[in-house]
């Protein structure tokens, strides 16, 4: 599934409605032609994309939809992609008419749209005919799964992928953002991470933009040029989320690793329309432009031990975001449970007392942690420090995060 046309939603917009249903066209060329045009009445048609190169891979699904004389029609596709590409067949049933097709070369889903034209089988009234067949498939209703998101944004390509729990219905849904670190692809932080396997058990949507280059711009160690407007692709990334997907837009919450984490809080002084922020291994680096004009709930992860980026950037930045919500500035530290003696980490968390509701700042410390993602599957094995088992990083985040929403 790709990028829907977009609708540009304010951060304190009430949510979409429910998406309607599959709409598809169908027609048949010749005399007598026909032709078939509706939303689905029952059943759904998915269209799912890869993780790791953001092509559709299943086109697959049943259903029914009122026929042009009244009666009921249904349809069928089962197209799967193969080393040949999209290929399979569809088929619909209208009363005395019959239609079917193997289906090949179906041209890549756009806006949310799939599109095929070729030779297919046509019976009615007991009579057989080869005839020029077409459907187009529009999937307003998104299925649960993996998608992808392709659009073009200051000149250049840009992708992400989502992943929709097992229960979306279509409604109304929190997103947590992932920003990847550098080098990063999205498919890699999933791997190492697990956040979209997490964010199916606990039921929000998932998603994880792919920065150009060898990261994010703006922020250290970032994409240097052409001037790429990351924070303009994330708001357009923002955009489509409550549109096609019916994003909750008070319920919108950003977390990243490394690169990725500076560029999280980046966007905790750029962009209102996050509720809450979880930087990972990657804190406020340029504190004297961030002036958010608000209180930032925001929970940060480092390792003492991640010699990529130290572990000495945190507590400053914790401050920052303590003195601008409000909070004490000296944390209260409480020892969490060493859960796994085995991993030679253990974990401390610290609190800035008398913040807000509405701005919590809290700390993680990962004695003895590397560069790493907490509970998470190391990324060159040892070679970047230690993996703390004490805690998992998708959890701590999402407990945190999901407490917050927007006005």
């Amino acid at each position: 599934m790709t990028a829907a046309a977009l609708v540009v939603v304010p951060g304190g917009a009430a949510p979409a409605a429910a998406p309607s249903n599959d709409h598809l066209t169908i027609t048949v060329a010749g005399s007598p032609a026909y032709r078939l045009e509706g939303e689905l009445s029952s059943g759904a048609i998915a269209v799912t994309d890869t993780v790791a190169d953001y092509r559709t891979d299943r086109i697959q699904g049943e259903g029914t939809l009122p026929g042009p004389d009244g009666g009921t029609a249904e349809v069928s596709f089962q197209i799967k992609r193969s080393v040949l590409g999209l290929s399979g067949t569809f088929t619909l049933r209208d009363g005395d008419v019959e239609v079917s097709a193997r289906v090949g070369e179906v041209e890549v889903p756009s806006d949310g749209t799939v599109a095929w034209e070729g030779p297919g089988t046509v019976v009615r009234d007991g009579r057989s005919s080869r005839r020029t067949v077409a459907f187009t498939l529009r999937d307003r209703r998104p299925d649960p799964g993996d998608h992808a998101v392709r659009i073009t944004h200051a000149g250049q390509e840009r992708r992400a992928i989502l992943r929709l729990p097992d229960d979306y219905d279509g409604g109304p849904r929190p997103v947590l953002f992932h920003f990847p670190g550098l080098y990063e692809a999205p498919w890699m932080a999933e791997l190492f991470g697990r956040m979209a396997d997490y964010a199916q058990i606990r039921g929000f949507i998932m998603i994880t933009p792919e920065h150009h280059g060898r990261g994010w711009q703006g922020v250290p160690a970032g994409t240097p040029s052409p001037d790429l407007d990351d924070p303009g692709f994330v708001e357009r990334l923002q955009d489509i989320l409550v549109e096609r997907f019916n994003a909750d837009p008070r319920r919108l919450y950003a977390s990243g690793m490394s690169n990725g984490g500076f560029f999280t809080s980046k966007m905790a002084c750029d962009n209102g329309r996050f509720a809450a922020y979880a930087p990972v291994a990657g804190q406020l680096s340029d504190r004297a432009s961030c002036d958010p004009g608000r209180n930032i709930p925001i929970v940060l992860i480092h390792g003492d031990g991640d010699f990529i980026v130290p572990y000495t950037t945190a507590p400053p930045a914790a401050e920052f975001w303590a003195r601008n919500n409000g909070c004490g500035t000296t944390p209260v530290s409480t020892d969490l449970p060493d859960l796994d003696p085995e991993d030679n980490t253990t974990v401390v968390r610290h609190d800035h007392p008398g913040c807000p509701s509405d701005g919590p700042v809290v700390l993680y410390q990962i004695k003895g942690g590397g560069h790493n993602w907490p509970g998470g599957t190391p990324f060159l094995g040892p070679f970047l420090g230690g993996t703390t088992r004490d805690i998992d990083a998708n959890e701590v985040i999402w407990d945190f995060v999901s407490r917050h929403r927007l006005p």
